[in-house]
């Protein structure tokens, strides 16, 4: 009798064994028919880029996964936060969100974080660039990055050469110098062309993130991405001088809008930064990557030059400030594990360069960043996105206006020391 009951066990544990082995090798994808017939649901993923330019890295998806259908729905980027709150409100949240690091801090408790078996955190670190760790949070992951969208500097070739000025400014001294000489102004001394579109935030709309980049510069994050510790009042010093990387990112930048001084380039009455270089009324400008596809197609009459923006001189280090996107997965999803096996596959080598391609903007990982890119603009973009850094920002709706607040306070010839401690004391109020 025990000699049976012995065998009976035996088997159950083989069968307890094998079934759980089984379980283990179909969600791994090791065997992947049965992985397939375990998710037949539709992914549902939202994001504000238009459906065309996600379509063949989606294809190829579907290639290897035929009962697994993505259904991409674009959005309004002007509401695009609003519709995600009320779809999780109201228990329709899609299955991924393409998401940019600035809505993290606001969204952070309604996602899902990355299993441990989809992506480690060293292999996380290793595959993509500095700046995605901005998605690292807690010990947690909360997105699977897809692309890079950096600052960089666009100036017209043309206007350039007509100065004798034969390369782009390669640090903020030279760029001060070169939008001197760039300006025109009547006799009056109205100008009619400006050098450069800095100095205020009512008609320059990355201001904030032109102001964040020189602070990045300076040695500051504004708000630290690991300890949400908020950075922008502290000082550095260096050779027994002690600096205030804020104020001195605040003062280079409000001057260029300052009639007195001698750096004065812009005003009130310019347009947007792309609609006055597109229009000839502006010589260079600081904007994003994702510009360079409509501002070529509306200039095409235009040389148009793409660099990596100015470095202080002498810095030690070259870094940059980019927008990190990301697919993240919202906790209310029916479907986080195929959704996670999405995301995972879409950042992966060959659908990540696609994506990035069709988009227009530089992918996030190291290996394609590395290899860089044949079209000139396009291997700007990549330079920059690997020198790319972000701050934690706990939510833009809020913190923008703080810091949007601190600028324009500045251009009206507020004391520096004072603006810069009381947006620092209420974006330390955002994060209690």
């Amino acid at each position: 009798m025990m000699k049976q009951i012995s065998k009976l066990q035996v088997g159950i544990y083989i069968g307890v064994i094998f079934i759980t082995l089984l379980v283990v090798f179909i969600f791994l994808g090791v065997i992947p028919g049965l992985n397939e017939k375990s998710f037949t649901s539709d992914v549902v993923i939202w994001g504000v880029y238009p459906k065309n330019d996600l379509m063949e890295a989606f294809a190829a998806w579907r290639e290897e996964h035929s009962t697994i259908s993505l259904i991409y729905e674009q959005k309004n980027p002007n509401s695009y936060r609003a519709q995600i709150l009320e779809a999780i409100a109201t228990g329709n949240a899609p299955d991924i969100i393409m998401l940019p690091d600035s809505l993290l801090g606001a969204m952070q408790n309604k996602l899902s974080p990355v299993p441990a078996i989809t992506m480690t955190e060293r292999e996380y670190q290793e595959t993509f660039a500095s700046a995605a760790n901005i998605f690292m949070q807690n010990e947690q992951i909360y997105g699977i990055p897809f692309a890079i969208d950096p600052l960089t500097l666009y100036w017209n070739r043309d206007f350039f050469a007509s100065e004798t000025i034969a390369l782009p400014p390669i640090t903020w001294d030279e760029f001060l110098t070169d939008a001197r000489k760039l300006t025109k102004r009547t006799q009056d001394g109205a100008i009619t062309r400006s050098g450069a579109a800095m100095g205020l935030t009512s008609n320059i709309p990355d201001a904030v993130d032109i102001v964040s980049l020189l602070a990045l510069q300076g040695g500051i994050s504004i708000i630290d991405p690991a300890t949400h510790a908020v950075t922008l009042a502290q000082t550095r010093t260096v050779n027994q001088i002690t600096t205030s990387p804020a104020e001195t990112a605040l003062r280079y930048y409000a001057d260029f809008a300052r009639r007195e001084k001698t750096s004065y380039t812009w005003n009130h009455t310019f347009p947007k930064p792309d609609d006055a270089f597109v229009r000839e009324d502006l010589a260079m400008f600081i904007g994003r990557a994702s510009a360079f596809a409509s501002l070529s197609q509306r200039a095409p009459h235009i040389n148009i030059g793409v660099s990596p923006v100015p470095q202080y001189s002498q810095a030690p280090v070259k870094i940059g400030y980019g927008r990190v996107l990301a697919f993240t997965v919202p906790m209310q999803s029916q479907n986080q594990a195929t959704a996670w096996r999405v995301a995972a596959f879409l950042a992966k080598n060959a659908p990540a360069a696609v994506i990035a391609n069709d988009l227009k903007l530089a992918p996030a990982r190291r290996d394609l960043l590395g290899a860089g890119h044949d079209f000139p603009p396009f291997s700007v973009f990549y330079e920059e996105a690997l020198r790319a850094r972000a701050w934690y920002d706990p939510d833009p709706a809020l913190s923008h206006p703080i810091l949007t607040n601190m600028i324009e306070s500045i251009s009206a010839g507020r004391e520096m020391h004072t603006a810069v401690a009381e947006a620092s004391a209420r974006l330390d109020n955002l994060l209690k």
